[in-house]
């Protein structure tokens, strides 16, 4: 379905790499664990097959020890009874995500319409090999090696060794594909998956039972990276080998606050990092958050103006905090219950 909302603003080029991503270190690690297992679910269709079927025969043992508690909202306007259902996702998991409670399905079965960030399942590994190739690589003859700092491609070079990775694959890419690659590769390393991302047990939910909306594109999604300047791109990608141990215990932290509902500690990993006294910081967060989080209240609204029932699953750290879907439909006036 055409989204509605058309492109993002376009990503602002930023200055001064350095001081823009020395006050942001724990922001990016936190940043690219939201994004990196949504963009590469679409190509892991095996993966997603035998997760749906570990989903559906889930052991006996996962259900009883690890019973999940995740934030879900109604929304409603204050003169209509349809709701729209905020559900906060991550965008990888484990089988102690699931099952998902009952109020959670409930929630699902009650609404017409699926509405996600982005629609994995109607992207494809060709579509994502395509998109990635023109965003993220550099024209032909022309080599990563060649324009980065030599000490930084040799600790690239041994970091891609370390994780399997043939430095072959990595030459051509620019830097912020190449920092995503090695997040996706230590993602999957740990005991998470992309295609255990409840908003990826939705979209598989979905089919043949209701429509789906994506709010964005690929393109858009992808933009938030390749938008910045070859400078930028170069310090992201040394802070992101400097940071890449981290990558573990940060999905832990944010697995452990999503399971649990612990809306302060989300906010705290998610939101907390990011330095709003600073101006780069406060730029990235405008672009990550602000901007689109805006784009999605306007969705909702639209949704209730047109009395749609619709079960909205979108990145956790999109509902809360005070630019939020949550405190901004509540500011706005509607009707808003945690369930």
């Amino acid at each position: 379905m055409v989204n509605r909302f058309g492109a993002l603003a376009p990503a602002n080029r930023l200055s001064g790499a350095r001081p823009f991503f020395e006050g942001l270190r724990s922001a990016l690690a936190s940043l690219m664990l939201l994004f990196v297992a949504t963009l590469w679910s679409g190509a892991l269709q095996a993966e997603r097959a035998r997760i749906h079927d570990a989903l559906t025969e889930a052991s006996p043992m996962a259900m009883v020890e690890a019973p999940s508690r995740p934030l879900l909202w109604r929304v409603q306007h204050p003169d209509q009874p349809e709701p729209v259902y905020l559900f906060g996702a991550l965008h990888f998991g484990d089988d102690s995500f699931f099952p998902l409670p009952d109020k959670v399905l409930d929630a699902y079965r009650d609404s017409d319409l699926l509405a996600v960030e982005l629609d994995v399942s109607q992207v494809g590994p060709d579509r994502m090999h395509a998109t990635l190739a023109r965003m993220g690589r550099y024209p032909s003859g022309v080599q990563l090696s060649e324009r980065i700092a030599p000490a930084l491609w040799e600790q690239l070079s041994q970091a891609s060794q370390r994780l399997g990775l043939q430095t072959e694959s990595i030459v051509h890419l620019r830097p912020w594909l190449a920092a995503l690659q090695l997040v996706n590769l230590q993602v999957a390393r740990s005991d998470y998956r992309a295609g255990q991302g409840v908003d990826r047990y939705f979209l598989d939910l979905a089919r043949g039972d209701k429509p789906v909306e994506p709010l964005e594109t690929l393109e858009q999604q992808l933009s938030l990276f390749a938008g910045m300047t070859e400078v930028e791109q170069s310090a992201f990608l040394e802070h992101t080998l400097e940071d890449l141990e981290a990558t573990g215990p940060q999905l832990r932290r944010m697995a452990r606050a999503w399971r649990e509902g612990d809306r302060s500690d989300l906010e705290s990993v998610i939101l907390g990092a990011f330095d709003r006294e600073d101006h780069f910081s406060r730029t990235l967060y405008q672009r990550v958050f602000k901007t689109r989080n805006e784009a999605m209240a306007s969705a909702v609204e639209s949704y209730l103006s047109a009395q749609q029932r619709v079960f909205l699953v979108v990145g956790i750290g999109h509902l809360i905090g005070p630019d939020g879907l949550v405190d901004n439909l509540r500011q706005a006036g509607y009707r808003i219950e945690q369930l």
